[in-house]
């Protein structure tokens, strides 16, 4: 009986409250990471003094640590126990840490070794964020064992995330601009959002639960269960391939986005506007797409989203030419597909800890999320790379736009991605688990620890 309560127990819907707080952890991660993403190599440049080429090893050295130790960070998550849960307590101790770091990082010592300092303060950072992040994700799958709540879970996450992301790019500067000094302005406006997002954190740990924990009688997983726990997953070995070339032409089309204003729409006065256009309909898509998942699974929901992805930015290459209205709708069509493909990305991801769970008798969140996001990471930073390689293979000068330059930055906006999206199709159309598939993995696994209880009572 008291087996069959807690198989009922991690198998609940969670209530709309406990979503909102699973949402609040997005919320305040976008408030930090968004501060530091949008304004922080501005702040090197233009404030602090370091130049561009300095900044980029920072950048780079810090995101490939921080890639790194997303392994790492899994499996200490897998040997955690608390009596807050397995996750949870990544929040509870690592929100203020991460808060203190952000600040850290626009503080502007005047020194000789101002290079270290930023290279030092902001690889804490990166490691401090991940270390709260990474337990953030996975604590999806503790919440919850449902399928369909795991991706309404997914929708608060990434629809708060977008409202985290829109209060940092529309206030940040109003915060800064009312100091006189820049660096004073800086330093008040990451105490703010640091402030505020550590709130969120704790707001987030005390509002969810961990219903779904790892029986009584299972023995802790040990490096090599972990490893086989990710290695021999092949449907998060799917993807994790769907997820890189999907991250690849989201970074490239946000990094050319700025590009693509200026000089293909020809007015930088627009720029709220197309991104406030392009927000709503990332949110459209994460909203619609809880529905269209209940209707159709994940995977078919994913499939249809990159149809549609690929659909409007066709038209947009093809047919838009200079009709703004035609462009924005290409534009829209692209970020639903991303709300949508997104919310199916990380409920998806969860699924595998089960299919790992089953095939290899380990259950291993820890080791799972952190590989996934070590990829998302890498993914990230191999569509930065293509975004540079890209324009300079156009001859992109900003002393002189020539034509080549802007058809280049058209094609990165509109043929690039949409390649992505057809290589991402292929690996979601080989991922192997359905909602049945998944359903009866779930029930397999709970009799399986029905029996062993069992025999461990008689």
């Amino acid at each position: 009986m008291e087996q069959s309560q807690k198989i009922s127990a991690s198998y609940v819907v969670p209530g709309v409250r406990e979503k909102v707080g699973y949402g609040l952890g997005d919320f305040a991660s976008n408030l930090s990471f968004g501060f530091v993403s949008l304004f922080l190599l501005f702040f090197y440049t233009n404030i602090y003094g370091i130049s561009a080429a300095q900044a980029s090893v920072i950048f780079v050295i810090s995101r490939v640590t921080d890639a790194i130790f997303n392994i790492f960070i899994g499996f200490v998550v897998d040997k955690t126990h608390s009596r807050y849960g397995k996750l949870r307590a990544w929040l509870l101790y690592g929100s203020l840490p991460l808060g203190v770091l952000t600040v850290l990082c626009f503080v502007a010592p005047e020194s000789e070794l101002k290079f270290w300092y930023a290279l030092i303060s902001y690889t804490l950072y990166c490691l401090a964020y991940t270390a709260v992040n990474t337990p953030y994700s996975a604590l999806t799958n503790r919440i919850t064992q449902h399928e369909g709540a795991r991706a309404s879970l997914s929708v608060y996450r990434f629809v708060l995330a977008i409202f985290g992301y829109l209060l940092v790019s529309t206030c940040a500067s109003v915060l800064i601009s009312a100091f006189s000094d820049a660096r004073d302005g800086y330093i008040f406006a990451a105490s703010c959002f640091a402030l505020l997002a550590t709130f969120l954190f704790l707001a987030c740990f005390g509002m969810t639960r961990e219903r779904v924990s790892n029986d009584a009688h299972a023995r802790a997983p040990g490096i090599s269960d972990m490893l086989r726990a990710v290695s021999g997953n092949r449907p998060l070995m799917q993807l994790s391939l769907f997820t890189v070339f999907f991250y690849i032409a989201y970074t490239v089309w946000m990094a050319i986005a700025v590009y693509f204003i200026k000089y293909i729409i020809g007015d930088e006065n627009f720029t709220t506007a197309f991104f406030l256009i392009q927000s709503a309909a990332y949110i459209l898509g994460s909203v619609i797409s809880e529905k269209a998942i209940a209707m159709l699974g994940k995977k078919k929901m994913t499939l249809l989203a990159l149809t549609i992805g690929i659909a409007g930015l066709l038209m947009q290459y093809f047919i838009a030419g200079d009709n703004i209205w035609l462009v924005m709708t290409g534009v829209c069509l692209f970020s639903i597909t991303l709300g949508m493909g997104f919310v199916a990305m990380w409920s998806m991801i969860a699924d595998t800890v089960e299919y790992a769970e089953w095939h290899h008798g380990t259950r291993a969140e820890g080791a799972i999320y952190g590989f996934f996001n070590f990829v998302t990471k890498i993914a990230m930073a191999v569509g930065g790379g293509c975004a540079g390689w890209l324009l300079d293979y156009y001859q992109y000068d900003a002393a002189q736009i020539t034509h080549e330059a802007m058809t280049g930055i058209t094609i990165m906006m509109t043929l690039f991605p949409c390649v992505m999206f057809a290589l991402s199709a292929i690996f979601v159309w080989r991922y192997p688990l359905d909602e049945q598939t998944y359903r009866d993995l779930v029930r397999r696994i709970a009799l399986c620890n029905t029996s062993s209880a069992a025999l461990k009572e008689a």
